[in-house]
């Protein structure tokens, strides 16, 4: 086998694996620091941060991470089948499901910029 399609292989699997986690990054660096920037003295806005903005994010956020746990669920029907890396995967986007649902809680009862 050639290395280099060894490691094509290798980085392609990681990125499957992590790619649940770094849309919880994404989610919550922006809506965190959507928040933040629209809560600081120069930018204040009037009635808090944008839930609009923050919404659609959590949406799409929400959505991506259920297709991603849709994907992974061979990994519960044939356990015997399926190696590390579908098991983190499929682990990883079940976490980074439950956490943008967390996270989104909090952003969905802030009233406005204290």
């Amino acid at each position: 086998m050639n290395v280099n399609r060894a490691n094509e292989h290798f980085f392609r699997r990681m990125l499957r694996a992590i790619l649940p986690l770094l849309v919880w990054l994404l989610h919550f660096i922006f809506c965190y620091g959507l928040a933040a920037a629209q809560c600081t003295p120069a930018g204040m806005r009037p009635g808090g941060p944008d839930r609009t903005a923050m919404g659609i994010a959590t949406v799409v956020a929400l959505a991506v991470l259920a297709w991603l746990v849709w994907r992974g669920r061979g990994v519960l029907a044939q356990p015997s089948r399926t190696g590390l890396w579908q098991w983190t995967a499929f682990l990883f986007a079940a976490l980074s499901l439950v956490a943008v649902s967390w996270n989104s809680v909090g952003i969905l009862l802030v009233d406005g910029c204290a």
